[in-house]
């Protein structure tokens, strides 16, 4: 790696802050389209030739939203939202209005809840890390698995409402309370955000507002539910990618992220292709033996209308066989590196759920590594950093978080970073980019800088292929989950 040619950390930052500075970037919207064209002019700039897939969908944007109910003196009282849920349905601006009825835990029991207004508890419980994660090394060796995740997430998924059921019911709308995580925890949680489109509004507030709620609903109080959202049928949004040749024109390496999410952690992915295009473009061509290809991709935060059995690369890889799968004369792609969620800090809630803080420590970096080879190129990048809490892992039972998924599935060893703070879909002030920590970053994307060079250097069949998942539980949880959903 040659350090002269590296991006500093000054351009990284101003990167990263422009990314942060559009604000929340939900798919399609006006401030995803704004990073997608400087994403296109920053690569341009460096002399790469950028090319963009124009996608259709239908497009959820949530304007208006507000919870308030008829107190018993006659006047009206408002209650604080967290978040509302994502493309959950829409009322109009001034809602609907119902008695509140309580519906038990997710997914909910709605056979009494017809023109009503449904509460749903929603438990953010530990899962058993082992059910989702398996793992191979860890560095330094102090870095560890908790026994237990707990993941709003994951939660918001398995232990949600189950929305289709409720509009089959009657319900006006459902009231989605958080439990067993705190207020300054789930504040602004855009989730879940794999779900279609639904016809029963939701919003979802906290553990406090909830209880008190189910108390109204037991004297039969009646509550307005407010969540305007406009619907634009055929809305487009762009996948970019651009390619950096190599002197052997019959393979490549893909590396790969996505442009949309809500805060300056979830998609900063692009950052870290940035410098990395900017890095090798400075090369000599005779320095690259194999092309590059980086992608951009749209519609994580709208899987089901992106993805293709699995995230949004999907759609990419099956728009651009020519570009990865070998075959009749197209490009061989020999691996594939995933950046996401650069430089995170830990932020927890305390033992009693009563306080959400900075740990002091860096959020561990969950790396999946496709085959021991590819764990072996990534644990020598991480010689010399400073600042480092990484952990690999193998895909478990056809779950593998992430980008990296579809990459893997397609049969191409990649190495793919995608830590899981719990700030990762929540919006926030400046769009929690003071649980960054620059230098982290940097470090890590000089590790993808050091893994892009040894890949580039080694024969396709020392490289190898992906080993299959490993057996677990969780993909059988989250798949009748999302059926659910």
């Amino acid at each position: 790696m040659n350090s002269n040619i590296l991006p500093d950390k000054k351009k990284l930052w101003y990167w990263q802050e422009e990314l942060n500075r559009v604000g929340p970037r939900f798919t399609g919207n006006k401030a995803h389209r704004k990073l997608i064209d400087f994403f296109e002019q920053e690569l341009t700039d460096m002399g790469l030739k950028v090319n963009r897939d124009k996608h259709l969908f239908t497009k959820w944007e949530a304007k208006q939203w507000s919870l308030s109910v008829q107190a018993e003196h006659g006047g009206i009282e408002e209650y604080p939202v967290t978040s509302y849920y994502p493309y959950s349905g829409t009322t109009t601006e001034d809602g609907v209005v119902g008695e509140l009825i309580y519906c038990g835990s997710g997914p909910g029991n709605y056979k009494q809840a017809a023109g009503k207004i449904a509460i749903v508890e929603v438990t953010v419980s530990k899962l058993p890390s082992s059910v989702a994660l398996r793992k191979r090394t860890s560095f330094p060796k102090s870095a560890k698995l908790p026994f237990g995740l707990r993941n709003s997430v994951v939660s918001s998924l398995m232990k949600g409402p189950d929305l289709v059921e409720a509009q089959q019911a009657g319900v006006l709308g459902v009231i989605c309370v958080w439990k067993k995580i705190s207020a300054e925890n789930v504040r602004g949680q855009y989730l879940p955000f794999t779900t279609a489109l639904k016809d029963c509004p939701a919003l979802w507030v906290d553990g406090n507002t909830g209880d008190q709620l189910k108390q109204l609903a037991f004297r039969h109080a009646k509550a307005r539910l407010v969540l305007h959202a406009e619907i634009e049928e055929n809305a487009d949004s762009d996948t970019l990618y651009a390619i950096l040749p190599g002197t052997n024109s019959s393979e490549n390496i893909l590396i790969n992220t996505h442009t949309d999410g809500p805060n300056a952690c979830e998609e900063n992915g692009g950052v870290g292709l940035l410098a990395m295009a900017e890095y090798f473009s400075k090369l000599p061509l005779e320095q690259r033996q194999r092309d590059l290809v980086f992608v951009f991709v749209t519609g994580h935060f709208q899987i089901p209308q992106f993805g293709i059995q699995g995230q949004a690369t999907t759609r990419w890889l099956q728009d651009h066989p020519e570009l990865w799968d070998g075959e009749g004369g197209h490009q061989k792609a020999v691996a594939g590196l995933t950046l996401e969620h650069l430089g995170c800090r830990e932020w927890k809630d305390n033992q009693e759920i009563s306080q959400y803080s900075d740990t002091g420590n860096l959020e561990t970096e969950l790396v999946y590594t496709a085959n021991e080879m590819m764990n072996t190129i990534y644990l020598d990048s991480l010689k010399g950093r400073t600042k480092v809490r990484s952990i690999t892992l193998k895909p478990v039972n056809n779950i593998h978080f992430g980008e990296g998924q579809p990459l893997f599935d397609a049969g191409i060893p990649n190495i793919s970073l995608v830590p899981a703070p719990d700030y990762l879909c929540a919006t926030g002030p400046n769009g929690y980019l003071d649980k960054l920590d620059i230098d982290f970053m940097d470090e890590q994307i000089g590790s993808f800088i050091k893994m892009t060079t040894v890949i580039d250097r080694t024969p396709v069949e020392v490289l190898g292929q992906p080993e299959p998942y490993a057996k677990g539980l969780l993909g059988f949880l989250v798949k009748d989950a999302n059926e659910k959903q």
